[in-house]
């Protein structure tokens, strides 16, 4: 069997003693793998690979600039005859598809299977643990470690040169509200993190994204006008349903109120010949704002809010 062997740097942390070094993505791929709770009741803890995710993975490192510095955690099961060479800082071991259980990093690894390119991989392997440990520290590491926010991620892709054309007209709309103390939605938003009471730029792009195909004929600064011009008549409205706007910072809330914009805005077209003001947007929303119950304006479900929405608009028509 083959022996493979690497520098290493031996570290202690606590009561658990790894090996921090890089492998070359292949031998990684050889000497792998995963136990899935479906495939191991008893012993296996990890979940079922996702085959898109580590395809989207292999396409990211074959392009050339993908970098992935991250470490995959790796136990070294007892057929792997890992050896550490303190004298050399080196360890070696066999090369066998069960020499190391994957602790966490199982879709780097496939997708670096799937991916052409070959690379070396920052690798962390510890060695003696027992299934419990093995168990636990797939624990610790999937719960103590947090992601970054989708905000944040949103918030940076401008400088990431990542955006899509939606998704800068949606950040420079977002800005612009945010920044403009004449917006209805000044003090209301909050561009990199959630926050109570304020209506996240994640939140404000999934709204946006429902009426997208309705304006994006315009330019952004009437984009900007009649979306402004509609919330400030919806906020108007709230406020006199329950004397403060609290409810439209509300994710659903918002959400379905943006989505109903589209029959909103329909009917000022009818009416006023498309003259997106506030005023027009006010008096084609008056009466609404006279049927609805504010309860059945908040909730779990943007879907229902919407429903609702639509039914007391439509029930106020006459001939």
């Amino acid at each position: 069997m083959a022996k493979e062997s690497f520098s290493a740097v031996l570290i202690t942390q606590g009561e658990h003693k790894f090996y921090q070094l890089a492998m070359p993505s292949d031998t990684l791929g050889l000497c792998t793998f995963v136990s899935t709770r479906d495939e191991d009741p008893e012993r296996g803890f990890q979940r079922l690979l996702d085959k898109k995710r580590a395809s989207e993975i292999a396409g990211y490192i074959d392009t050339g600039h993908g970098t992935i510095p991250t470490s995959i955690i790796l136990s070294a099961q007892e057929i792997a005859d890992l050896e550490y060479d303190s004298r050399n800082k080196t360890v070696k071991f066999d090369v066998n598809p069960k020499s190391f259980l994957i602790i966490d990093g199982q879709h780097r690894v496939y997708g670096f299977r799937m991916s052409d390119s070959k690379i070396r991989v920052p690798v962390i392997i510890y060695d003696a643990l027992s299934r419990r440990d093995e168990s636990r520290l797939f624990i610790d590491i999937n719960s103590k470690q947090r992601g970054v926010p989708s905000e944040l991620l949103l918030d940076i892709k401008q400088q990431a040169e990542y955006e899509n054309t939606e998704e800068q007209l949606f950040r420079e709309l977002f800005d612009r509200m945010n920044e403009d103390p004449g917006s209805p939605l000044f003090g209301l938003l909050s561009p990199a993190k959630r926050a109570k009471k304020k209506i996240s730029r994640v939140t404000f792009n999934a709204a946006m994204r429902s009426v997208y195909p309705v304006l994006v004929t315009r330019s952004e600064d009437e984009i900007f006008d009649i979306v402004s011009n509609y919330l400030s008549a919806v906020k108007d409205g709230m406020v006199r349903l329950d004397g403060d706007h609290d409810n439209l910072v509300q994710s659903t809330t918002f959400r379905a109120f943006v989505a109903f914009f589209v029959h909103v805005a329909s009917r000022v077209k009818d009416r006023f010949g498309g003259d997106y003001t506030v005023e027009n947007f006010s008096q084609v929303l008056g009466s609404l704002f006279d049927r609805v119950q504010s309860h059945k304006l908040i909730g779990t479900s943007q879907t229902r809010i919407l429903e609702y929405l639509e039914k007391s608009f439509r029930s106020e028509f006459t001939l």
